[in-house]
């Protein structure tokens, strides 16, 4: 007996990683093809130097998926169609190259666009023939992405459904109305097919921190909530990215945390940042994220990755804020991937305290 305890002691560590399955995130890299890489902090984007770097320490895990939550160009007011082409190209071959079972799951950045913030019929057909028509079956993406840029996503029973939050920010509030219901219609068939869902998009639903106001149109945002609430248990996870930091935001009803969105950090360093990627692993079985591991490379020590894990998945630290919480003061020191000090536009210190706590639910 007491050689089985050992035994299966021993196999717990292989059970538990069986049971187990890691997605890659890489978000907000802003390439800019023509950038050279004489510097290691850029003010505006990602030069091929730092890219090749995270793809390359990437490379040594296996993924499920890729999943990019949008911002692969660089900024600007205007892209040409050669120049998107040619860039998305280039970071999806790249990327490929991380682990070629992977699928790569792209969403549409406002800085994806033809035009800047705004999404288009053009900038829906350069992103779908660059980045979706590879993946698309039976042109089940393509329906819907010509659309509105938003689609779905099937592998077993975990449905990803990718959406075009850029509508939700800047609008027309109209065609965001249209991509809610396509979005109720897609999460009650889900529902009725016991699938899981995960939900990708650009823009987070709450409190832009930097700037201290909405990222989403109010009535927009309302609509939104309303339909989380509904199917909160088909919903296992969310997953934004945008403002470049590694952070979350929670939505609750009736006082219980009912989801999440995981804000991923931005490879680019223009918000104040350290280069970042995320490794999140989940379980098999019931879709749930268990762990997020932040990998993270700064001007001390350029191009080499180090990484920190986060499990405290149930937000408790944020969700009842106290002033010698250690959870809370080291999550604002991960924020900017432990970069330091970030100043926001209103030129006040982002730190731990009651307004970071309540500005991460969702109302």
């Amino acid at each position: 007996m007491k050689k089985l305890l050992l035994l299966l002691l021993a196999l717990f560590p292989l059970f538990a990683q069986a049971q187990t399955d890691s997605v890659l995130v890489l978000s907000d890299v802003h390439v800019d093809l023509n950038l050279k890489p004489d510097v290691f902090y850029h003010k505006v984007d990602t030069d091929t130097a730092l890219f090749k770097s995270a793809t390359k320490n990437a490379g040594s895990g296996k993924y499920t998926f890729v999943i990019m939550p949008g911002d692969l160009l660089s900024h600007g007011d205007n892209h040409t169609e050669a120049d998107m082409g040619k860039t998305f190209k280039y970071v999806v071959n790249h990327v490929h190259l991380i682990d070629k079972n992977a699928v790569i799951l792209p969403a549409l950045g406002n800085n994806d666009c033809a035009q800047h913030n705004t999404p288009d019929t053009t900038t829906y057909r350069i992103f779908y023939n660059s980045l979706l028509a590879r993946i698309d079956h039976n042109n089940h993406i393509y329906n819907t992405f010509k659309k509105g840029g938003y689609y779905t996503y099937d592998k077993g029973d975990l449905s990803v459904i990718v959406l075009n939050t850029l509508l939700f920010a800047f609008g027309p509030d109209s065609e965001a109305i249209k991509e809610l219901d396509w979005l109720k219609k897609t999460l009650r068939e889900d529902s009725k097919k016991h699938k899981k869902v995960w939900m990708v998009y650009h823009i987070p639903p709450g409190t832009d921190r930097y700037a201290d106001g909405p990222f989403w149109h109010s009535n927009i945002k309302e609509l939104y909530l309303s339909i989380i609430k509904t199917y909160a248990s088909t919903v296992k996870f969310q997953l934004a990215g945008h403002t470049h930091m590694n952070d979350a935001e929670l939505i609750s009803d009736h006082g219980k945390l009912i989801s999440y969105v995981a804000i991923a950090p931005g490879l680019d360093t223009r918000n104040q940042n350290n280069p970042g990627y995320q490794v999140i692993h989940f379980n098999k079985r019931d879709k749930a994220a268990n762990e997020i591991r932040t990998y993270y490379t700064s001007g001390s020590n350029p191009y080499q990755w180090q990484s920190f894990s986060f499990r405290a998945l149930d937000f408790n630290f944020l969700r009842n804020f106290k002033a010698e919480s250690v959870q809370g003061i080291n999550f604002v020191k991960d924020y900017s991937m432990q970069r330091g000090t970030v100043i926001s536009s209103k030129k006040q210190e982002i730190v731990w305290n009651e307004k970071f706590s309540t500005d991460s639910q969702v109302k």
